[in-house]
Formats: structure tokens, sequence, C-alpha cells
């Protein structure tokens, strides 16, 4: 574990209560985050993910094991040191915690209230942020006049404003549209690259997972890798499929799991293409629209995780009728946002390949949309 790592975790664990109500929530967490870096962290609800935030956030003091967070130990350290770190912290909850009183610029601003940095400065960077998560034209407002979503990107610049050198994000994108989210991600990453910030951002959302360099998966409170976690997933996923359709389920979820890897043939997923994904998925195999919903964030992560279906190597037992209508909707996937991709066309000839259809001459068929 490196000691120059803004946040370092060292056999951590957090227990709830006393007595008979006493819960452990966390289990000997190992892990540190490096300046620079961003990691996604991901898990079930209760599963202990925004108890850690908040010890790395100086938030919630730390009972057993080694919280180090900007070089400082967190675990019985004095007010002062806990106020002193968490002024180098931004942090970006669900809540957006905005004073109604103030106007939105002056709300960013209450972050560099003990900031050193001229006047001037201030408001340049004040009108930066607030432009960058698409509220330049909001400045005077107040957060009255603002809808939920503007409001979550209003505290989203408070937080960064400050360029902090540790940012904590807990659902950032939750209330936010996909353009909204993507451009708060983006500047996120952007920091963290620009300003060597450290990131932890919690979220639900498998469209953003491509902006991390690592993804930590929290499960009844230990930490497990993502590929574990997305294989437990997959084998959740197939014993689903084996349910509704014996025999189909093999084909099903490599159909799936195809469909994703066009999808995600150019590292971003649009709203027109999990649409699409839905669409061809319940025509398909008949599945509740909750059924498909878990079968799309299996096949996503999948695919983020690299993670490859056992039932792969079985692609050769599928007919032609089953190949060919799997072929032809990928096609429907690549142009499903109106544009296909080179990277797009490169995925469907791989997966074209790997199902024996490499020497195929008739131009695919789309599936009506």
């Amino acid at each position: 574990m490196s000691a120059e790592a803004p946040i370092a975790l060292e056999d951590v664990s957090y227990t709830y209560g006393k007595g008979a109500r006493q819960k452990q929530i966390l289990f000997n967490i190992d892990t540190s985050i490096q300046a620079g870096e961003i990691i996604i962290l991901t898990g079930p609800s209760g599963s202990g993910k925004t108890t850690l935030l908040t010890l790395m956030g100086a938030l919630r003091s730390a009972q057993q094991g080694s919280v180090k967070v900007l070089g400082q130990e967190l675990r019985n350290a004095r007010e002062s040191t806990q106020i002193k770190v968490r002024r180098q912290i931004g942090y970006i909850f669900q809540a957006h915690n905005l004073l109604d009183s103030l106007t939105i610029s002056q709300n960013v601003r209450m972050a560099l209230k003990l900031s050193p940095i001229r006047l001037s400065e201030r408001k340049q960077r004040i009108t930066e942020v607030l432009r960058r998560v698409g509220l330049g034209d909001h400045i005077n407002k107040y957060p009255g006049e603002l809808s939920g979503g503007q409001k979550q990107r209003a505290g989203i610049a408070r937080a960064l404003v400050n360029r902090p050198r540790v940012i904590l994000a807990d659902e950032p994108t939750a209330s936010l549209d996909k353009q909204s989210g993507r451009d708060v991600v983006d500047l996120i990453q952007e920091l963290a690259r620009e300003d060597g910030a450290a990131v932890v951002l919690v979220t639900h959302d498998n469209r953003i997972l491509d902006v991390a360099d690592r993804i930590l998966h929290l499960e009844d409170g230990h930490i497990r890798s993502f590929t574990e976690a997305v294989s437990e997933g997959t084998s959740r996923m197939l014993n689903m499929l084996e349910r509704h359709d014996p025999g189909s389920a093999s084909y099903l979820a490599t159909f799936a799991f195809a469909l994703a890897r066009v999808a995600y043939a150019d590292n971003e997923v649009s709203d027109h293409e999990r649409n699409e994904m839905r669409r061809i998925l319940h025509e398909v195999a008949h599945l509740q629209e909750g059924e498909v919903n878990f079968i799309m964030d299996i096949s996503m992560m999948q695919k983020r995780a690299q993670v490859e279906l056992s039932s792969q190597s079985a692609l050769g037992s599928f007919d032609m009728d089953r190949k060919k209508l799997l072929v032809d909707s990928l096609y429907a996937i690549a142009q499903a946002d109106g544009h296909v991709g080179d990277e797009e066309l490169v995925e469907i000839r791989a997966i074209s390949a790997e199902f024996g259809l490499e020497e195929s001459s008739p131009e695919p068929t789309v599936p009506p949309g």
C-alpha cells in the first residue's frame, strides 16, 4: 500500500449500534486510491458503500483499522485535524443541500470562503464551473427557480470549484438525464487527470462505468473484485433464463452479451441503443421488463469487466436461423443512433466470425424498429 496515496484504508471495520442491536456493516476493508485515479464503488443497497465513503471523507469516526486521507490518520484524530482534511475534499452527495436564500453563484462561492485565491480568480472559477455543469445561464437564479436536476448540478459545481485533492461522490448522476450526467462525470474525470485528484464515485449507473480506472464491488461489507461480482451476476442470469426457457438459456445469454458488445463498441451506449436492446430482447426472449433490464445490466457489466460467458464455447450448436437473427440484431443496435461507427462494424464482424458467419455475403436484414 503506497504511503503517498491520498486515500489509504487498512483493515477497516465498522459497526452500528450496541448490544443486541449491534450490526457490523464493514469487514476488514483494505484498499488505496492514488492521485489522479478514479474508483467506482458498486454494490447493492445496504452493502456499506455510503458508510465507507463517509469514513474516507472524515464525516464519520473510524472505529477499527487505519483510515489515512491526505497523509492524516483519521482514527482517533482531533476535530481540528478532521476539519483540515474535510476542507481539502469535494463532496458530492445525493442531496444538493443548497441554501435557498442565496443565488446559485453565492452557493458555489461558499466553498471558496476560506480559500486564499484572489477575488477575481474566484469569480472566474465560479463562472467556469457553472458553465461546465450546464448552469452558465442560471448564475444569478435562486435554488427555488431551478429543477431538481439543475440543483444537483449546482451542488456538484460547489464541490468542484475549489479543485479538491479528493473527490467523494455518492450517486452524482442519480437525478440527471443522460447528457447532463455524462457532462458531470467527464468534468470529474478531467479534474482527476489535470489536478491529480483521487476520486471515489458510488453509483448504480452502468452507463458511466467506462470512466473508472478500477471498479470495486462492496457486498455484505466485504470488498470483492468487479469481475467476481459480474461472474456471479452472470450465473444468476443463466439460472433465470434456464427457468424461463430451458432449451434457449445459453443462446439468450450469449445473444444479450453480443448485443452489449456492439452497443459498447465506441465506449458510450446511447439511449437509442439501450431502447433497441430492450426491444430486441423483449421480442426474441419474451421476457418481462424487469428481466430485460436485469439482463441488460449484467451484459453491459460483462463487457466492462471483459467477462466472457462460458456458454460461448457452444456457439457452434446454434442453428443458422438463430445465428442470422443475432447478426441482424447487431446491425439494428449499431444503427439505432442513426450512425454505424467503424468500431461497431469491427465488433459485428468479430462476432459474426465467432458464429461462423464470416463468409456471409447477403446484407443483413435489420429487424423492424
